[in-house]
């Protein structure tokens, strides 16, 4: 405390006490001073460093969780417990009393729509909406609450209602899906609907619970490079302090990508028979070789019935 002070860092000794017991700074290790002498506490030798850099982060108000991602994401070494628990409590959507995924995606979008960023999200949404053309003969602001109802929803582990509504959203983010004829709009609204279900909210939670953190910490600055290539428009509406853990929130996203990507081209790889024996010592024929047929997972075998019914 008394280094602390002299950087003009005021900590109380409840507070590191705090920060200790959520694992923002480490705990003392207690060592024996000899016989009859009794013990001490023995600190890391960058105690100081470490709790001045928490408090540069907690500001009045802000909580613990917080300030763990944003130490994680430069680089900080915490307990893996710290970081698992700050992931879950900001992925995590509570619904309040008996409402489901829709109800729930429902009431976020108003929310979202009482805040200044939220209503320019909107203003922009529609306007790719109006450009699209996705949707003649309905207000396009009335389509652009739908399209950020169906992304809070999807997030929730929800599902958009039907192939129309997909094509609505893809619309409203902006991607050119109207210039498709329509058959190529429903086969890619099918194509983003199974894409988008594998990176819910519930999903997301999933990867920070059991991905090594150095994957984690690792995808952080590749959400920095992505995050660059955000139209303008769209970072200016992501408030300061959301925009400066953005990275590591998302970081959890990358991951998934990789392994949705990984699964996809095994997947289109894995030939449905048994591995090929050694090379065989048997003269050639003219026997036209068989074409491997297509691989079906099971999720897949499943989402097609699930469809057809």
């Amino acid at each position: 405390m008394a280094e602390l002070r002299a950087q003009g860092v005021d900590c109380s000794s409840r507070r590191l006490e705090d920060w200790r017991r959520v694992g923002l700074i480490p705990r003392g290790r207690r060592r024996s001073l000899g016989r009859g002498r009794g013990t001490e506490v023995v600190y890391p030798d960058d105690m100081a460093e470490r709790c001045r850099r928490v408090a540069e982060r907690m500001r009045r108000g802000q909580p613990w969780q917080v300030v763990a991602l944003s130490l994680f994401a430069a680089g900080a070494e915490l307990p893996e417990e710290t970081v698992r628990a700050a992931y879950r409590w900001a992925l995590t959507i509570e619904p309040s009393g008996d409402e489901d995924e829709l109800d729930a995606a429902e009431r976020g979008v108003d929310q979202l729509l009482s805040t200044a960023a939220g209503r320019r999200l909107r203003a922009l949404v529609t306007s790719h909406v109006k450009r699209s053309g996705v949707a003649p003969g309905e207000p396009p602001s009335a389509v652009a609450d739908g399209v950020l109802t169906n992304l809070l929803l999807v997030q929730l582990g929800g599902e958009v209602a039907d192939d129309t509504a997909m094509i609505e959203l893809l619309a409203g983010i902006g991607l050119p899906i109207a210039e498709l004829p329509p058959d190529e709009q429903v086969r890619t609204a099918r194509f983003m609907d199974a894409v988008l279900g594998a990176f819910s909210m519930e999903e997301l939670i999933g990867i920070a619970e059991d991905a090594p953190l150095e994957d984690l910490r690792g995808a952080v600055p590749v959400v920095v490079q992505l995050l660059e290539v955000v139209p303008g428009e769209l970072r200016a509406l992501i408030p300061q302090p959301v925009a400066e853990l953005l990275p590591v929130l998302l970081a959890p996203l990358v991951v998934q990508l990789g392994r949705v990507a990984a699964a996809m081209l095994a997947d289109s790889h894995a030939p449905d028979r048994p591995a090929a024996a050694s090379l065989s010592q048997a003269p050639a024929t003219m026997e036209p070789m068989p074409l491997p047929r297509p691989h079906r997972s099971s999720a897949q075998t499943a989402s097609r019935r699930a469809r057809s019914a």
